[in-house]
């Protein structure tokens, strides 16, 4: 990721229990990690519409739930938690480190996943809190070196919903 201006990333998550009692049907595929295809749930026999993203993440089935909660692979095709930070949130974190202003943005719509991508749920921590864990064991093992280095880490975390901003700053100053 680092030297990359802008990365692309779509994700497909599993059916929720209100998708499952509809019957829902799956009109997204995704093929080779960078291509995703729609289907017209109308005419599923026509070719998929394909669009291509820098990542494209399957991560509707293809996993098993560990005693721990966390929902790891079961095949190669499943994307989980680790994979999307490994991907998009190792750069962000490499490039803070060398002192850049980073953004990640989540769109799409309510229920879609962004949340669980981002922050995740329980034992499936999201690119946030596996950034902020990164970022201040780094800070960690640096003060260690005593080399009197202070570090300041500002984060803000900004929803915008129904075209409001709610937003929640968070600044801390970490150092001697």
């Amino acid at each position: 990721m680092p030297g990359d201006n802008i990365v692309v990333a779509v994700r497909v998550r599993p059916f929720n229990d209100r998708e499952k009692a509809m019957k829902a049907q799956l009109v997204i595929e995704m093929a080779d990690g960078k291509s995703t295809g729609i289907r017209d749930p109308s005419n599923m026999s026509e070719e998929p519409k394909m669009f291509t993203f820098d990542h494209s993440y399957w991560s509707h089935d293809g996993y098993k739930t560990e005693s721990s909660g966390y929902l790891a692979p079961s095949d190669s095709k499943y994307a989980d938690q680790k994979k999307v930070f490994d991907d998009l949130g190792k750069g962000v974190l490499d490039n803070a480190w060398k002192g850049y202003n980073c953004s990640l943005f989540a769109y799409g719509q309510t229920g879609s996943g962004k949340s669980y991508s981002m922050v995740g749920y329980k034992e499936n921590k999201g690119i946030v809190p596996i950034v902020c864990e990164d970022l201040f064991k780094r800070i960690e093992k640096n003060k260690k070196k005593n080399n009197g280095t202070q570090y300041e880490v500002f984060i803000s975390m900004f929803e915008i919903y129904c075209e409001k901003v709610c937003g929640a700053l968070i600044s801390l100053k970490i150092g001697r």
